[in-house]
């Protein structure tokens, strides 16, 4: 079987990138940022709040600590190394990168397939009743 190594390689990358929630909630919130620039706490926020199911106000504590340090310690790299964000680790800042956008369809697209054959597969499972 032939293929297109780096086409093959790339995809590798975006969908290792992809399989964590976390990853994919920061590629959602950098996507629909107006400012442009998302301080890392703000994104450990509003995932942690999203998480606990909290507003961002009350996302603190130690479920936010543990999204912070996850996010700097492993999560942004990841995506920074696939070029679907540009982390400056310094600043703790995070903007686009030049792989933002097929990484959300590409997540979009998985996500929407996904929720396709849940439903289909609870739909037949129903019919057997």
């Amino acid at each position: 079987m032939s293929g297109n190594n780096c086409g093959d390689d790339f995809l590798s990358i975006v969908y290792h990138s992809l399989r964590a929630p976390r990853r994919r909630y920061v590629i959602e919130l950098v996507a629909m940022s107006e400012e442009g620039v998302l301080s890392v706490r703000t994104l450990a926020r509003k995932i942690a709040a999203q998480e606990q199911g909290v507003s961002t106000d009350c996302a603190t504590g130690e479920p936010y600590r543990n999204v912070y340090n996850a996010l700097s310690q492993t999560h942004l790299s990841t995506l920074s190394n696939a070029e679907i964000i540009i982390y400056e680790p310094k600043r703790q800042t995070v903007t686009a990168g030049p792989n933002l956008t097929i990484a959300r369809l590409l997540s979009n697209l998985n996500e929407t397939a996904y929720r396709t054959l849940e439903k289909k597969q609870t739909n037949d499972s129903d019919e057997c009743l």
